[in-house]
């Protein structure tokens, strides 16, 4: 486009599109420019697609694909100032925060950092976009290997670089898996296809569901689905796929789904190196010398009894914290070595018996809860008094059974990786209450550490 028929085309818009314009230059999201104009999200999009029209930036192979990226490159040629390039912190905050009705995971305090993931990250992004691929991606692997911190930035990263026109994010519940099946007293609140559709009419603006299918085909959206493996997860893709191109769908799962329209992508463990950032990172952020003086043989340990699994090296970092030793954890930990579900039972096993009775009442409290609840909700479980709650979470925390997040709307949650929910729905905890003798055996054995 020359500067001639630029000009021309900016004095066509309206008043209304000017201010959307200068806003969305400015780097401000569409709720931030929803809330500031007092007018609908959508308002703001179907303003935003008026003025790709007008500058000519329908693509006429998709004229619903977004051109966002287009129209801030067009600007930055013919008219920079009014561009404001975002920092990379900037972009960071405004990743965080939420731009429609979606509720993106927060990066919760059991990982401040998402380690070694920058290459799957960026390889699943690279599919979501290409038309050539199929329209469904399933992130697969075991419990504990970071899936959804993986589909948060991911989901993040294309909502701040306008990657699609929106990013819709639905959780399956924690449900309980036996030999790969939903247990059958749970199945009546599965996510099935019509819950799924319903909540995805309710994150485009509270549509009515019949019009589902005409806002995934109008603009290229991306959808994620959660612990998919919960769900109704067949019924679910058959059903959709209809519905997408341009959209696309990203799910994270523990099981795999034999769809042909669906591709599936691995998880794997952490490599080494990224191991090793990550203890050392969390070892100084908590002020474990034993870790930051482990030598490359006990680095190489810890790695190949966690198979790279970020849930099993948390736990490891939580016993090591708490045992104030490093080569005792590692052999008492050896027997579960290269099965990383046996490893998180026998941690978890340990973590139970060691921490108090108000500890054990909260988790027991949150593990019949589906969401993340309120520090409100922890005084209420088990009639805890607000000392010792204090006291529980500092002692959950420190064995990385909780963590901190907040939600869509800014307020302190305190949540539950999935395996440990399901593990306490199981009852799997009963089994573990420590005898009296071995009480005194933990007793015997800390006080002696301690002399």
């Amino acid at each position: 486009m020359n500067q001639e028929r630029f000009n021309w085309a900016l004095q066509e818009l309206t008043g209304r599109q000017r201010q959307v314009l200068d806003a969305f230059l400015d780097g401000q999201s569409d709720r931030a420019i929803a809330q500031s104009l007092k007018i609908e999200d959508n308002t703001v999009k179907q303003h935003i697609r008026a003025i790709c029209k007008k500058f000519r930036l329908q693509c006429e192979a998709n004229k619903y694909a977004s051109k966002r990226g287009d129209l801030k490159d067009l600007f930055r040629r013919h008219k920079p100032e009014l561009v404001r390039e975002v920092t990379a912190l900037e972009g960071e905050e405004i990743a965080a925060a939420p731009e429609s009705n979606s509720e993106i995971p927060s990066q919760g305090t059991r990982c401040r950092r998402v380690w070694g993931r920058d290459n799957l990250i960026q390889k699943i992004l690279d599919r979501l976009t290409d038309l050539q691929e199929v329209p469904i991606l399933s992130l697969t692997g075991g419990a504990g290997y970071g899936k959804t911190e993986v589909a948060s930035q991911i989901a993040k990263i294309a909502r701040n670089k306008h990657l699609f026109a929106d990013v819709l994010w639905v959780k399956a519940r924690d449900t309980d898996l036996v030999d790969g099946c939903i247990i059958e007293s749970e199945s009546n609140e599965v996510l099935n296809w019509n819950k799924f559709l319903h909540e995805i009419a309710h994150q485009l603006d509270k549509c009515p569901t019949e019009r589902v299918r005409q806002r995934l085909k109008e603009e290229k959206r991306l959808i994620v689905l959660d612990n998919a493996e919960t769900s109704n997860i067949e019924e679910i893709v058959t059903n959709l796929v209809e519905m997408l191109n341009p959209s696309r769908v990203l799910l994270t799962s523990r099981m795999k789904t034999n769809a042909p329209f669906v591709g599936a992508i691995e998880i794997e463990g952490l490599d080494p190196a990224s191991s090793y950032s990550l203890l050392q990172d969390e070892a100084e952020y908590k002020k474990i010398p034993e870790l930051l003086a482990a030598t490359s043989e006990q680095l190489d340990r810890i790695h190949d009894l966690s198979c790279g699994a970020p849930l099993a090296l948390h736990f490891i970092i939580g016993r090591v914290l708490d045992d104030r030793a490093l080569e005792p954890v590692l052999l008492a930990l050896k027997e579960a070595s290269g099965d990383v579900e046996k490893f998180y039972e026998f941690s978890l096993q340990t973590a139970w018996q060691r921490i108090s009775d108000s500890s054990k009442n909260v988790l027991r409290y949150m593990g019949n809860s589906d969401a993340g609840v309120t520090w409100e909700e922890l005084l209420g479980a088990g009639n805890v008094e607000e000392l010792e709650c204090q006291q529980a979470r500092r002692e959950l925390r420190r064995w990385y059974l909780i963590e901190d997040a907040l939600d869509a709307k800014g307020n302190q949650r305190y949540n539950l990786h999935p395996w440990v929910r399901c593990s306490l729905k199981k009852k799997l905890v009963d089994k573990w209450e420590p005898s009296l003798a071995e009480l005194e055996q933990i007793f015997k054995w800390k006080f002696d550490l301690i002399i």
